[in-house]
């Protein structure tokens, strides 16, 4: 997966902000299910590749 070189990290604010602090102070991570999805696409993309290359 290639990644733009122009990419910039956006600012975490208000009640993201919150959450986030909260669950670092916990050592919880934090998912949605946008990025359970994503990490599902990358394992099964390494997955494919292996059984290719």
């Amino acid at each position: 997966m290639k990644y733009p070189l122009h990419t910039q990290s956006k600012p975490v604010s208000g009640l993201a902000a919150k959450k986030l602090l909260e669950a670092i102070d916990s050592g919880v991570a934090v998912v949605n299910d946008r990025m359970i999805a994503l990490a599902k696409r990358i394992v099964a993309h390494r997955r494919k590749t292996q059984k290719h290359g």
